[in-house]
Order: structure tokens, then sequence, then C-alpha cells
């Protein structure tokens, strides 16, 4: 019996978590109770029956203990899981598993992969949904947040507007989308046309990755009666914050010290190598637990939630640490530059802006196709908006660095933008396109903005649009 019970304690005592602790704890014998004495020669029977039931019961006392134990940890652990998930729907904590063990969030921007041109896009095969106005938007084969294709060719029937810049621009093609249709479909040059829209915008995005999306899709056969540059914010506060604070190239794609972990400077290849191992291991157990015939125990999804919770912090943790290896790394950082003040790096930023603004104008024009840009709106430009109560407590950082150096970059956009417009380039400025509106239109600190912004945005650029149409003599 002795060695019975070290066989049960060893088994679970190996465990790792606190379930095993507390299951070895129950099944330890606990010799101040239950002490087995010396076997006595010739004991009577009835003793040796009174001894047997003796041990029944406390097998059922055993039992008893472990069941009370296992039901009280399910119910506390049911409770932990519906207050730390969303909603406290246990489905949400499935589809993490799901997404987890396809890789899709081994790691922050999983689903997104490296690209050879535009420096990242979305993987169709790892990439999720995104929800737009009830709408679930794919990933196209090219790894645009588009659910058709990006490489469409012209039709008498059809104008095909292609849409460029960031998450503002992305938002605006699906929020505003059927109001700029039936705008745009009023304008004699287009009567009677499809408007299709080609979205080459993605968030994140800033120049010059407008200008090398445009190329790349034309590149590829695409092809296009008009293209919407609709940017500003990115290309000026990321270049800034994001980039030139941490000592990345500026003209490089957003934060890609942090992007470019995925690939290995051969110099700290062995923190890169921990780094992998880590995503592995957490795939691996939310595989498993996705196999597991016990992931219907709430005990058992909470301790996973727990355990995946420290793997993502700890390999957050490592991924700083490679982060900090790849200080002066060229893979990770681009070309080496002295440090500069944040108007040094504003100046530069808007100029690079501006240069390839006018490139992707040239582009157009060479092939006939309408080029507008628009600079979008934003809530730091002074005099742009009467903030809401809404706006003000949740949508302005302040004197927060963001609110700081959007400050100063928005002025040098303006600046650049009305030289873009002595060059030939048709551009448009639209910061102060929300000025008269005392109702709630941002939605975050940053730049974006709701549905009713998207609209009247729309209003504006289907009014440059019929300017462009009306003196052009390619519609």
């Amino acid at each position: 019996m002795a060695g019975g019970n070290r066989a049960v304690k060893s088994r679970f005592s190996d465990e790792s978590t606190w379930v095993g602790s507390i299951l070895a704890a129950v099944f330890e014998p606990r010799r101040h109770y239950f002490r087995q004495k010396p076997a006595v020669m010739n004991q009577p029977e009835t003793l040796k029956s009174n001894s047997g039931s003796s041990r029944g019961k406390r097998w059922l006392f055993r039992i008893g203990l472990l069941a009370i134990v296992l039901i009280s940890c399910e119910l506390i652990a049911g409770m932990f899981l519906r207050m730390v998930l969303p909603q406290g729907d246990l489905n949400v904590l499935k589809e993490a598993q799901q997404s987890v063990a396809t890789g899709a969030l081994s790691s922050d921007g999983a689903s997104e992969a490296i690209h050879p041109y535009l420096g990242w896009v979305h993987n169709p095969q790892l990439s999720v949904p995104d929800q737009v106005g009830g709408r679930d938007i794919q990933t196209n084969s090219l790894g645009f947040r588009d659910n058709a294709p990006s490489v469409v060719k012209k039709s008498p029937d059809q104008f095909i507007v292609g849409i460029t810049g960031g998450s503002v621009a992305w938002r605006f093609s699906w929020e505003a989308e059927q109001l700029l249709t039936s705008q745009l479909q009023a304008l004699p040059a287009i009567q009677g046309r499809t408007i299709r829209y080609v979205r080459l915008a993605m968030p994140g995005y800033k120049q010059p990755q407008q200008l090398m999306s445009l190329n790349y899709v034309m590149a590829l056969g695409g092809e296009f009666d008009a293209v919407l540059n609709l940017d500003g914010f990115n290309d000026g506060v990321l270049s800034v914050m994001e980039n030139g604070h941490q000592r990345t190239a500026i003209d490089y794609p957003r934060s890609w010290h942090a992007r470019a972990l995925v690939m290995t400077d051969p110099r700290v290849s062995a923190q890169a190598w921990q780094l992998l191992q880590s995503r592995a291991e957490r795939q691996q157990r939310a595989t498993d637990a996705l196999n597991s015939p016990l992931n219907v125990s709430n005990l058992y999804q909470a301790i996973w939630y727990l355990r995946d919770e420290f793997a993502r912090n700890s390999q957050m943790d490592l991924g700083l640490e490679v982060s900090l290896a790849n200080d002066t790394s060229f893979v990770h950082r681009g070309p080496e530059s002295p440090v500069r003040s944040d108007a040094e790096l504003v100046t530069e930023a808007a100029a690079l802006w501006a240069r390839c603004s006018s490139q992707m104008h040239d582009l157009c024009t060479a092939r006939g196709i309408l080029y507008l840009h628009v600079l979008q709106p934003n809530q730091y430009v002074a005099g742009s908006k009467p903030l809401s109560d809404y706006e003000k407590e949740f949508c302005f950082a302040g004197h927060q660095p963001l609110a700081i150096v959007a400050e100063q970059v928005f002025p040098m956009l303006v600046q650049q933008g009305a030289e873009l417009q002595k060059k030939g380039v048709a551009f448009s400025d639209q910061t102060m396109v929300f000025s008269e509106v005392k109702d709630t239109l941002y939605v975050d600190p940053w730049c974006h903005f709701n549905q009713r912004g998207n609209e009247l945005l729309a209003g504006q650029i289907s009014q440059e649009f019929g300017r462009l149409l009306t003196t052009s003599s390619n519609p």
C-alpha cells in the first residue's frame, strides 16, 4: 500500500503546475492520521476485517476530497476566465489557441510577411478577416487588405481608382465607399461607369511605401484611371517617433527595427535563435491544448491561459533584448545617421514625403492616370476642429510627445504641399475639413475618425476629382 502511494505521489509531484501539487498532497499518506502499525502475527479475523474496512473508508475520503478540490478549482477557473476574457466569452480563448497554433499570434505582427519591395504585407495564409462596418475584409493574394484582386485591367465600363496611404486611407476606402461612389458616378465624365476601388493602402504604411506599392502593382500589369493618395500622419509623425527616435532610417518602413526581428543578423544569431525557440514552444503548447481531451475543462484552459500570457510577456522581453542587441545592425536599422533634433527629423520626413508624391504624380501622368494627393485632417492642427468633450478626454494627447511632434509635422506638410501645387501636382490640403463640426468625429488620440468624418472628407475629395476630370483630357 505504501509503495502504491509513493508511486502516486511521484506521478503527481513531477507535474509543473500547482494542480499536480494539490493532487500529490491529497494522495500523500498522512502518517499522523493513518499510520499503519506493524503487522501482528495471528491477528483475529475481526481485526483484519476492521482494518480492511478502515482502508476502504480512507480511500473514499481521499476520492471525495479530490472531487471537492477539482470541482472547486473548476468553478474558480471558470470565474477567472470570464473575468479576463473579452465579454467573458470562452470561445475567444479557443480562437486564440488556434491563432497561436497556426502561427498567426505566435508573436506580435506574426500575420505580417516581410516583402521584398513593400517592406511588409499581410500573409493571406495566416491573416484573419478585419471587421469594418459589419463586413469581413479578407487579405488578397498579394497581401493587401482587400476583398478583390489588386491587379485589374481598364475597361470602358469601369473607372478604376487606386487608393494608397495608411490606416486612414484604408478605413476611408470602406467607410466612405458608398457615398464616394455615388458622388463620383454623378460626375459627367464618369456617368454610367462602375467604380472599382483597388486598395493599396495598408495600416502603418508611409512613404515611400505608397510609391512602391503603386509601382509594384503597375509592374504586375495593374491599370488605373485615377489614384488617390491620402496620407500625412504616418509619413511625418511615425517617421520621427518610431524611426527617427529609435535611430532607424526614417525612409524605412514604420518600426523596421521591430519588424525585422525575424531576420537574423549573424552577429546576434544566438539571441535570435532563443526568440524563435520561444515562439516555437508557445506554438506547440497551443497545438497540444487544442488536441487535448482536457480542453473542455475550465481549469485546464485557465492553466494554458496563464502559461501563454507568461510566455508572451517573456517573448516580448526577449524580443526587446534582441532589438537592443541589434542597435547598430544595418539589417534592422538601415544606414547609420547622426543624432538629429526633432526639427531636423521633421524637415527630412516632410521632404521625403513630398518627393515621393512628386514621383507618384510623374508615374501617373506619364500613363494618363489622374493623380490626387490629399493631406489628411488631424486634431493637432491648430484651429482644425472644435473638439467635443469626448474628443478632449479620449482623442487629444495634450502635451505628450505625440502631440508635440504632430504640431511640428503638419505645418511642414502643408508647406511642402503648397510647393507640390506649384510644380503641377494636384494636391489638396484637407486639414481644415472639420473646422466647423462640433460633433465627435475623432475616435483615438492619433489620427482616426469615424464614418461621418470619412463621409465629410469624401464630399471634398469627390469635388477635387470633379475639377481634375474637367481639366483633364484623359478621364
